[in-house]
């Protein structure tokens, strides 16, 4: 080959340089497009995390308190039960004649102050429990003092302990 043929001057020699073939930019932008997703996936969870919500009422009980909210559970539906839809429900003393779990026990002074609610009072931990049976009613708990029952349909201070909404 001639120096004419190779487009060089006569008599100059150029060096070119060629880099090596050793992978080292394509590592590169493999890196950088990992970090990228990366990036973009702990925005996207850091971006649509939602406030927790708070534990279920239930869990702040102890065991005693635990076992009296499934026996009023299991009770609430004895009375569903044995009251015919829009009836009167039972009163304190059939409860306690039938031995519907939890009125049976003689450890808890159970009130009933209206027609569709039945409330009791643990004397061991002084918490209340209050049963309502209305169709929005639901099973309540009050932990403390013990603080009369007025009405069934004043438990904005008493804790909700059943399921419902």
């Amino acid at each position: 080959m001639s120096s004419s043929e190779s487009g060089a001057e006569p008599g100059r020699s150029t060096l070119e340089r060629v880099p090596p073939d050793d992978g080292r930019r394509e590592s590169l932008w493999v890196a950088l497009a990992m970090s990228l997703v990366l990036a973009a996936g702990a925005a996207g969870i850091w971006l649509r995390q939602e406030a927790a919500e708070p534990p279920a009422a239930h869990l702040s009980l102890n065991r005693e308190q635990t076992q009296w909210l499934t026996e009023l559970s299991i009770g609430a539906e004895e009375i569903r039960f044995m009251a015919p839809a829009g009836g009167p429900w039972p009163e304190l003393a059939a409860l306690v004649a039938l031995a519907v779990p939890p009125f049976d026990r003689p450890e808890y002074r159970w009130q009933q102050p209206a027609p569709d609610c039945y409330q009791a009072v643990d004397p061991a931990s002084q918490g209340d429990f209050a049963l309502w049976l209305a169709p929005e009613g639901g099973i309540f708990f009050h932990a403390g003092d013990s603080h009369p029952l007025t009405g069934c349909h004043e438990l904005t201070s008493w804790i909700r302990m059943d399921n419902q909404p």
